[in-house]
């Protein structure tokens, strides 16, 4: 059986429609990747659908013979935007093209993952053409790039070792490259045993290297036994436990392992002895003590899930059977671990969050096996994806759209409840840096300012703070200074902060009136967008270009703003957070200074005396000695050159008189 569509593909479909009376076939979305339509009928026109709306998007006629008997085969890769096209003994493909976009580009091709190296306050990202690029966090700089990792593969995960001194890249290849930063491959590691396989996330433990995307089982290499550059994978000890592919694996000290798959289970195992011991789902939750346990590909088959179930009761089975997740709306795409939060699963508390189908967000107790929480971040987009911060802080969250949401977890699922908790943190910010999906998350700190790191399929990278910072994008003409730009922003808090009461109660009471003039405009564009209401304190910089729906809201708030005279008025996105205006103060008479008083005395202009120009005297009379050389070179010069010519004239003479002397 082939691989599952991943959650939130977009609703199109791939169809065929005749000239004639010969019906219409169909591709489906929620076909797999790997099946195959088979018509038996003529066709020459291919149309392209959408399911939502029953809307024919795209014409495209066909150029293949006619024949009366034939057969047509049709395959659409979702992932690459290609469709494949056979008719008898011809192959056609169509490629669907990116749209052609004014932003700034990262990368060439679509961005899969970035990381942050804190030894060299260094992005590194990767993208779908095989490419690793460096770039300095402080001005958003490239210092280098690295083409062709895995020749015209896509390299869909990244990780970095303990020491951040070595790069591990998987690739759709079926291999992990391990690196070091001059761009020297030291070890391959044979992932899909020679094939191609999915690798979505590589975890560097200190015996172990876990890898995991595409299979049931944990892929582990031990770094113990790299004596060669290709290198096998090992088996590991715990055998298969999940009944559908494992997309993500986090680790919490000392030796709690948490793998999540495509059907929403997470399992917990045992990093030494490599054994699961618990069953973690929304719906239910089992415990795995038996030695059946260990084996369940043995115990019923992918058409019978949930039916021989080896639990401790029948209520758990029976949920898992009636909720059985066919379309990935419960996958789990992400888990991270909430170390700084030491000892909090003792006292009832979270320390384990999950994200991934249908845009929800959950809060888990791994000590008590409870689901404490779980609330919507992203609504209608399908999967998300996610980061926290190493103090465990901050969440961020990022959708099929582009949109990012920053949320405060400082204080949330701290105790345990009887009820499930369905109320959101609090929102602190929420924005759309990106034009499409945004692939992956990072959060770090840099001169004690806690920075977002975001890459989507969009080709970009952009860098923004919590707080209202500018959002950069890496590539971008002018390179920035974080020092300077946060410089900017404390000041402004801090001006923000030293008002008084009574003009904050002015302030509060002035922005009333103009949410209420924005309301009805503000509502309707966000009715159109699909999303929560939520903080937008978004101030994007010069050099970046932001979609249309952003711009066109931004529009709409400059037009509604009115200026309020004897009024604070504080704008959170402008250039200037707190703004006074007001008539101004008459100012004090200033006596006038002499030079005004009597300008005559200072600035009257003395009549002019006609200057006379002497009369230059004439050369004759001042001209002392006619021109010779005599005048200019000295005596024993000219006696040198006087002395050749006496020679030669009386060398002259002498011949003369011979030449008379013979004559005669």
């Amino acid at each position: 059986m082939g691989p599952k569509p991943g959650p939130g593909i977009p609703e199109k479909i791939a169809g065929l429609n005749a000239d004639k009376d010969c019906g219409t076939g169909l591709l489906e979305n929620h076909l797999e990747v790997n099946d195959f339509l088979k018509i038996q009928r003529a066709f020459e026109i291919l149309r392209l659908w959408d399911i939502h709306h029953q809307l024919s998007i795209q014409r495209i006629a066909c150029s293949f013979p006619r024949s009366q008997d034939f057969t047509c085969l049709f395959h659409f890769d979702e992932t690459h935007g290609q469709l494949f096209i056979a008719f008898n003994n011809q192959l056609a493909l169509l490629a669907m093209k990116s749209e052609t976009s004014k932003r700034v580009k990262s990368h060439a091709k679509p961005v899969t993952c970035v990381l942050y190296n804190s030894l060299l306050k260094q992005i590194i990202s990767s993208d779908m053409g095989s490419t690793v690029s460096f770039w300095m966090i402080d001005t958003g700089q490239k210092i280098k790039q690295f083409t062709g990792c895995h020749g015209n593969a896509e390299i869909s995960t990244m990780a970095l070792d303990a020491n951040e001194t070595r790069l591990l890249t998987g690739s759709t290849d079926g291999t992990v490259k391990i690196w070091d930063f001059n761009g020297y491959c030291h070890h391959t590691l044979n992932v899909g045993q020679d094939g191609a396989v999915d690798i979505s996330q590589i975890l560097i433990l200190k015996k172990t290297i876990l890898v995991t995307g595409w299979d049931r089982a944990i892929t582990v290499f031990r770094p113990q036994k790299f004596n060669q550059f290709f290198i096998q994978s090992e088996e590991w000890k715990g055998g298969i436990q999940h009944y559908d592919d494992i997309l993500c694996v986090a680790f919490l000290p000392p030796q709690t392992l948490a793998t999540g798959s495509y059907d929403g289970e997470i399992i917990l195992w045992h990093n030494s002895t490599e054994n699961a011991h618990h069953v973690l789902h929304p719906c239910y939750q089992r415990l795995l003590k038996r030695k059946s346990d260990m084996e369940p590909q043995k115990l019923y088959s992918a058409e019978q899930r949930g039916s021989t179930y080896p639990v401790a009761d029948q209520a758990p089975l029976a949920a898992r059977t009636s909720e059985t997740d066919t379309e990935g709306n419960n996958a789990v795409v992400r888990l991270c671990f909430l170390e700084a939060r030491k000892n909090i699963a003792a006292t009832g508390g979270a320390n384990l969050v999950s994200c991934g189908g249908s845009g929800y967000v959950r809060f888990w107790n791994t000590l008590k096996k409870q689901l404490l929480a779980e609330f919507l971040a992203h609504s209608g987009v399908g999967s998300i994806t996610m980061s926290i911060d190493k103090l465990n802080r901050y969440l961020t969250t990022g959708d099929l759209d582009g949109c990012l949401k920053i949320w405060n977890i400082e204080e949330y699922c701290f105790e345990s409840n009887k009820k499930k908790i369905t109320q959101t943190p609090t929102l602190i910010r929420s924005f759309q840096p990106h034009e499409d999906q945004i692939t992956s998350l990072e959060m770090c700190e840099r001169d004690a300012h806690l920075l977002i790191i975001s890459a989507s399929t969009d080709c970009s990278i952009c860098v923004t703070g919590i707080h209202g910072a500018p959002v950069w994008i890496l590539g971008q003409a002018k390179h920035w200074h974080l020092e300077n730009c946060f410089s900017v922003l404390e000041r402004d808090v801090n001006l923000i902060e030293s008002e008084s009461p009574e003009e904050s109660m002015k302030v509060n009471a002035l922005y009333s009136k103009e949410e209420s003039c924005l309301e009805s405009t503000e509502h309707s564009l966000l009715n159109t967008q699909e999303k929560d209401d939520s903080t937008n304190i978004f101030r994007p910089s010069e050099d970046i270009n932001l979609g249309i729906k952003y711009k066109e809201r931004n529009i709409h708030k400059k037009k509604a703003r009115k200026l309020y005279y004897d009024e604070i008025i504080q704008k959170t996105a402008s250039t200037f957070r707190s703004l006074s205006i007001r008539a101004l103060t008459e100012l004090p008479e200033v006596n006038k200074p002499a030079f005004l008083l009597d300008p005559e005395k200072y600035f009257k202009k003395e009549p002019e005396e006609h200057l006379r120009i002497p009369e230059l005297p004439l050369l004759s009379e001042t001209l002392k000695a006619v021109f010779h050389e005599k005048n200019l070179f000295p005596k024993e010069i000219l006696d040198q050159k006087r002395k050749p010519k006496q020679l030669c004239q009386e060398t002259t003479c002498e011949v003369k008189i011979k030449r008379s002397k013979k004559q005669l």
